[in-house]
């Protein structure tokens, strides 16, 4: 049974916000956020302060889960909302950062048909003096190099104020334990034919620098490199491979010439020669055979999850966690 059945096929709008240890906030961003959406739900991550109570006091739905990162508590607040059938769903931080008076402006190109995913950006209203200078430059750094290495170009990868699609919120899984979901979803929407838009957002920073910028910045680039490992093998594995193995070319000539010249065995460049090759060479296979892995597990998960869509029987019905779950398994190889 529907939970807004008066809502009719259009659905509720729906508000996710993951939270942890935001009770400082999150009870005022609640009752702003309820002005502008149907449903609010607070996935709570493992809280040790009284950020749940707050948000069910503030009148939201809230959904409690042991700590598993931002990540984790997004793929938590989907499935939530997802019960909802919404028709869209927008989420933003717990810290008072996003004004939930731009809710109407997140969701407008979800209702309108324009997009699947909309993305808040801190960067498109010409005026940057409320963000932290030192701030500032982290931001424009992880966007490129997050532009760069995923393929998809936005002007603010890092923002957390996003709205979706019904689509997209069964189409988006995320696997990244810390605050890096925003650059692992760039790599997912590479991949996918949701449709992507950008529109201005301000902020407002009220609760100070709540963690290391250094390690906050240097997490994120871990999870990038891990992502195009993962899903641009060719370009992690096979172009440094190529690049080494044309350098142990190089050595090997110079070793060739010697001997040729000299009619002595030069042992410098001819081990570190014939290590560049077998390097290169395996790099270059690695990649290779992953990137091979990579294309038939992104073929099986899309006819997967196409035939959850396609079919409504009972027997797939019935099979059809079972499918998403050995999808998600085949995104992992």
């Amino acid at each position: 049974m529907d939970i807004f059945p008066s809502q009719g096929t259009s659905g509720p709008l729906v508000a996710v916000i993951p939270a942890y240890n935001e009770e400082r906030f999150i009870g005022s961003v609640v009752l702003a956020a309820r002005n502008y959406c149907d449903v609010v739900i607070v996935v709570d991550d493992g809280s040790t302060d009284n950020t749940a109570e707050l948000a069910e006091a503030a009148g939201a739905h809230v959904v409690r889960r042991p700590n598993g990162g931002k990540g984790a508590a997004l793929n938590t607040g989907f499935a939530a909302a997802l019960r909802y059938h919404p028709c869209a769903t927008v989420i933003l931080d717990g810290d008072a950062q996003h004004d939930p008076a731009e809710i109407a402006d997140m969701t407008r190109p979800i209702l309108t048909g324009e997009a699947d995913v909309v993305i808040g950006s801190r960067f498109l209203t010409g005026d940057r003096r409320s963000i932290p200078w030192w701030r500032q430059i982290g931001q424009v750094a992880l966007t490129i190099a997050t532009n760069r290495a995923s393929g998809v170009k936005l002007s603010d990868s890092q923002t957390g104020y996003r709205a979706f699609s019904t689509n997209a919120l069964h189409d988006l899984k995320f696997r990244s334990k810390g605050l890096s979901v925003e650059s692992e979803m760039q790599f997912l929407l590479k991949d996918s034919p949701l449709r992507l838009v950008e529109v201005p957002i301000h902020v407002r920073y009220l609760d100070g620098n709540k963690r290391n910028p250094i390690t906050h910045g240097l997490s994120i680039i871990d999870t990038i490199m891990g992502l195009v490992a993962r899903r641009r093998p060719l370009l992690f594995f096979t172009v440094p491979g190529l690049t080494l193995t044309v350098a142990g070319l190089l050595f090997a000539y110079n070793a060739f010439r010697i001997v040729q010249t000299e009619h002595i065995i030069p042992a410098v460049s001819t081990i570190v020669g014939t290590l560049l090759l077998v390097t290169g060479l395996l790099f270059g296979v690695t990649g290779t055979i992953l990137n091979t892995l990579e294309h038939f597990a992104t073929r099986v998960t899309d006819e997967l999850i196409q035939l959850t869509r396609d079919r409504s029987d009972a027997a797939v019905e019935e099979v059809g966690p079972h499918l998403e779950s050995l999808s998600r398994s085949t995104r992992q190889l």
